[in-house]
């Protein structure tokens, strides 16, 4: 029962618990953020979207390195909001990032207007992926692409996830659900993780 209670507190942060997990989040997801920022290859002025962006820290690693980038992020943990929001209050106050509390599925956002779109272990919490997926395709631009990590199976059942928290999705899935949403020049790598790149 516990395990399951702190399994949730990754999939939508709360309360103390909630502030142990952001701590786990920053410590864990830092280099990976690294990573996907590398390969999304970011241009001057692109516009991005991060889909759960937990503390913020990858939002904030964006604005330090790319100062004509414009940034936006949806997150339907109020604590991460919070916490996101203090952690980018400089590029928040200059309108270089713009925070939304909420559920990524059900905000309406407007199409076809971000260069690429990015999200780092969001996909066990989405209970299907075509939804999401086509979604997502219409947020891009033409060419845009959308960028995401992802923990495999094996390493989620090696610790115990809880199958009712963590939809335990195979490469093969997600790379099926992608073309079907209309993505192409679908790609990915393994490196302690998938990362795993698409094209509109």
């Amino acid at each position: 029962m516990f395990r399951n209670f702190i399994a949730g507190q990754f999939k939508k942060p709360t309360g103390l618990f909630g502030n142990f997990s952001s701590r786990v989040m920053i410590k864990g997801n830092h280099q990976k953020y690294e990573t996907l920022i590398r390969d999304m290859a970011i241009q001057p002025g692109d516009k991005i979207l991060e889909i759960g962006y937990g503390p913020g820290i990858g939002i904030q690693m964006i604005t330090r390195l790319y100062e004509s980038c414009i940034v936006h992020g949806i997150d339907f943990s109020k604590l991460m909001f919070k916490k996101a929001c203090k952690l980018n209050k400089p590029a928040i106050d200059l309108s270089r990032v713009q925070l939304q509390f909420g559920d990524y599925l059900k905000i309406p956002i407007a199409s076809d207007q971000y260069d690429k779109i990015f999200c780092l272990n969001v996909i066990y919490f989405w209970d299907e992926l075509s939804k999401p997926f086509q979604k997502t395709q219409a947020l891009l631009k033409p060419n845009g692409g959308l960028y995401m990590y992802m923990a495999s199976a094996h390493f989620l059942n090696e610790k115990n996830a809880p199958d009712h928290v963590f939809n335990k999705y195979s490469i093969e899935q997600v790379v099926a659900a992608l073309s079907d949403a209309g993505f192409t020049r679908i790609e990915h790598e393994f490196n302690k993780g998938y990362y795993i790149k698409a094209i509109k």
